[in-house]
């Protein structure tokens, strides 16, 4: 199994290699979902490579963003540079870039990011008929999941995350950063909202339910740490093992790569081997929110972090005194150093942390401290006694990762070097690498004899020296030459340029094209980014809805909605919807002219598809997917697609590659602005969100069994209790469902409402206009259905009509207050 591992910098790059690292994955200063990270440049991209390639190891970039129409041109070109390079693979998140490449880069490797949200066969099946090397699947798939995905898979190889950060949304389905902040995580801005402190409320009473005893992170979960399930991994037969960490410092890139690199190569002599408690403890002292094993092996009572959303550390000790002088007896559980970061844990107030700079153990100052020691630390403020103390920063630990960086510094490829000079001839330059590869450079200047100071041995040597910035070091140099000549110097130095370039392109495998190939470039670049713009049509759209429930599906067929989506997870709802009632609901649409569409779930785990095998025997030709799996899925069972927004749908290449796939209608992304719309070519094919309240997260785990029950015990059904609402420390209240699956859903805490502005909004010429109502009461739908209906109407009749009345209208009867989400602000 492949070992891969982050890097944010040039450091980490080292750590991750000297480490063990087969290869790293990094991200440039663009289209990179680690925006925040320091992130390499074009010309570091190019170092990193050459290193890669000293050590034998990969290199792949993340392009792992949505990418807007008026990016898809130079994200291309970055493409096509980084090809150059030599990067080993390209991680792609937006459907219609990674076409594009397909397309326009046939050679390049592509893999499928985790912002894809891939986590079943069909998911797979479909990447691998687009001609997807590899795909790295959702960090929420369980042992069994993978081992279905990795049985269907045929060619295609699997990557799967072990250790690191977790998010609490499935990647590529969080909006939270998006709305609330406008910092789109699709766009590698997250702010991590989940990382926050919220309290969880009541909302049939609208009182605060007390969670003290758990925390107030209610959406932070603990780190994923999946070191002692290699075996499993192994016995599965994933691909790669991909450690999460662009954020991280290098030492911590050190540390966890060395981890797992020792268990891996101990995996080759013993099969079952399981690391001990040394290791495990290495990986705690860089950095943990707790450790979990994540979904892979789900353990809900461990799961969450919800007491602190930052590193913790390791417990060392408690505190048993403290005099008037704040000099501070610590019994020790573990070691101490002197340079060791210590944080001590009150009950009220913030935490105390300090720099072990001195310290003493029975009265005499120590460089190190050890488990059942007393040690003494003078501190600047109270604690009291009982109080834990943790370490956070281990100085020997970090300094062993140190040491393994430094070596990375003196690693580059051996040549040996003869010069030939010749009187009447150019010079013959020939560099010889440590792995054979061999280049002949021949200069431009001929060789005359000297007038005053001719060439020599010394002068040439170190003329050819001149390798700093390249993967080379000099080796011997031998100097074969007619006696007092001499060429310039600047054609040495162009000649040596010549010829160093020439051996990394056989050294380092650098890519490089031939004419033709960068004519062949061009020409499918221009072609594929042709946009035929063709004369817009003013379209009747339709007026759509999505709901969750019967009730509300009824209600919306008579209160005038043309489609109605039904959500068929169950959002809200007590038991899942049965193909019968669906068709109860088509037969009574059919009087109304209204469509009923299935909405199958966003999240389809491997084998839940087959409860829905009978849509298309009971009658129900079209399906609207939310993950590409479904879109598969329905085109392998013979029913139409739609797609609905979470498949992020943000540029024209994407709309026009779901249509190519035989879609045929696309919910745009709620995260592009009214001007971005107005780009988007082929918008007819597509759907504007214009109503309701978005889904901001989509998760596997169930907060409220975690919160509110043991962990251990079956849950009770808290969802069917109670309806409840996290609110933030600045007030803002976002309620939360669970479906029928038992998956999790935080909805935003503002309602989206566009009415009057829909003159507008239908001059974008859209086919569809979509109320979402997955978390709307019956009453509520039935309202905002026909008010919609009316203005829509009386837009298309050029009927006067006041839409601003409508909107206090919809205000009267909506639960929460209105927004225009990102219509006039957008995201970055």
């Amino acid at each position: 199994m492949e070992l891969l591992a982050p890097a944010g910098n040039r450091e980490a790059l080292y750590a991750a290699i000297e480490n063990g690292a087969d290869a790293v994955y990094l991200g440039g200063k663009n289209f990179s979902a680690r925006q925040s990270a320091e992130n390499f440049s074009d010309e570091e991209i190019v170092q990193a490579v050459e290193y890669a390639r000293i050590k034998n190891r990969k290199i792949y970039v993340t392009v792992n963003t949505l990418i807007d129409d008026e990016e898809y041109g130079p994200a291309l070109d970055y493409a096509w540079h980084l090809y150059m390079m030599g990067v080993d693979a390209l991680i792609v998140q937006d459907l219609g870039f990674m076409d594009a490449l397909l397309r326009v880069l046939p050679q390049l490797t592509v893999h499928a990011s985790t912002q894809m949200t891939v986590h079943n066969q069909e998911g797979v099946s479909f990447l691998e008929k687009q001609g997807i090397k590899r795909v790295v699947m959702a960090r929420e798939m369980q042992l069994e999941d993978i081992q279905a995905v990795k049985q269907a898979a045929r060619t295609i190889e699997i990557e799967v995350f072990v250790h690191g950060a977790l998010c609490y949304s499935y990647s590529g389905q969080c909006l939270f950063s998006s709305m609330v902040g406008g910092r789109s995580g699709n766009r590698g801005r997250c702010a991590q909202p989940c990382r926050l402190p919220y309290d969880l409320y009541s909302r049939s009473s609208a009182k605060r339910i007390n969670t003290a005893n758990r925390g107030r992170y209610l959406l932070s979960p603990s780190d994923l740490c999946l070191i002692d399930y290699l075996p499993e991994l192994q016995n599965i037969g994933v691909d790669s093992l991909k450690i999460e960490g662009r954020m991280k410092r290098s030492e911590y890139v050190a540390v966890v790569t060395r981890a797992y690199r020792e268990v891996l190569d101990m995996l080759q002599e013993e099969p079952s081997y399981r690391p001990g408690q040394q290791v495990k403890d290495k990986l705690l002292k860089i950095f943990n929110r707790n450790f979990s094993s994540g979904y892979f092996i789900f353990d809900r009572s461990s799961f969450l972090s919800s007491k602190r959303p930052n590193n913790r550390g390791v417990n060392i000790g408690r505190v048993v005194s403290q005099d008037k002088d704040l000099v501070t007896a610590i019994k020790l559980s573990d070691k101490v150093s002197l340079g060791d970061g210590l944080e001590i844990w009150v009950n009220k107030g913030k935490n105390p942390t300090f720099i072990v700079k001195n310290m003493k153990v029975n009265g005499l100052s120590a460089v190190h401290a050890h488990a059942g020691d007393t040690a003494e630390f003078r501190l600047d403020k109270k604690v009291s006694p009982h109080d834990r103390v943790f370490k956070t920063h281990d100085e020997e630990l970090i300094s062993e990762a140190l040491i393994s960086m430094k070596a990375a510094q003196e690693q580059k490829i051996r040549v040996d070097v003869k010069v030939v000079l010749e009187e009447g001839q150019p010079l013959k330059l020939i560099m010889t690498d440590e792995k054979g590869n061999q280049i002949k450079e021949n200069g431009k200047s001929r060789a005359q004899r000297a007038e005053k100071q001719p060439l020599n041995e010394l002068l040439l040597r170190s003329k050819i020296d001149r390798l700093g910035n390249t993967p080379f070091y000099l080796g011997d140099f031998e100097y074969q030459a007619d006696t007092d000549l001499i060429v310039p110097f600047s054609d040495i130095n162009v000649t040596r340029r010549l010829a160093v370039d020439s051996l990394k392109t056989l050294s380092v495998n650098i890519n490089r094209m031939t004419r033709q190939e960068v004519e062949s470039f061009r020409h499918n670049r221009a072609k594929y980014l042709h946009l035929d713009r063709g004369l817009r049509e003013h379209l009747t759209p339709e007026l759509t809805i999505a709901v969750s429930g019967t009730e509300q599906a009824y209600t919306a067929v008579k209160a005038g909605a043309d489609t109605v989506y039904i959500d068929l997870s169950g959002i809200g709802q007590k038991k899942r919807i049965s193909i019968d009632e669906l068709k109860a609901l088509q037969d009574y649409s059919d009087r109304y002219s209204c469509q009923v569409i299935p909405a199958l779930p966003r999240i389809q785990k491997p084998g839940e598809a087959k409860e829905w095998e009978g849509l298309k025997a009971a009658g129900f030709s079209t399906a609207m997917a939310g993950n590409i799996g479904a879109l598969n899925w329905c085109s392998n069972n013979g029913i139409n697609s739609r797609a609905d927004y979470s498949l992020n749908i943000f540029n024209s290449y994407s709309l026009r590659f779901m249509v190519q796939q035989g879609v045929e209608r696309a919910c745009i992304s709620p995260e592009l602005n009214y001007n971005r719309l107005k780009n988007i070519r082929g918008i007819e094919h597509g759907e504007v969100i214009v109503h309701g309240e978005l889904i901001l997260m989509t998760s596997q785990y169930c907060m409220l069994q975690g919160v509110l029950g043991n962990g251990a015990d079956r849950c009770p059904g808290f969802c069917h209790q109670d309806s409840y609402a996290i609110r933030d420390d600045m007030g803002y209240s976002f309620p939360v469902e669970t479906d029928t699956y038992c998956r999790f859903y935080v909805f935003n805490s503002r309602t989206l409402c566009m009415i009057d502005d829909l003159e507008k909004i239908m001059s974008l010429d859209a086919g569809g206009l979509r109320i979402e109502a997955r978390h709307a009461e019956e009453r509520g739908v039935a309202g905002v259905v026909s008010f919609y209906r009316r203005a829509i109407d009386d837009i298309l009749n050029h009927n006067k009509t006041d839409l601003q009345l409508y909107r206090r209208e919809l205000e009267r009867i909506t639960p929460s207050p209105f927004t225009r989400g990102h219509y006039y602000r957008g995201v970055i």
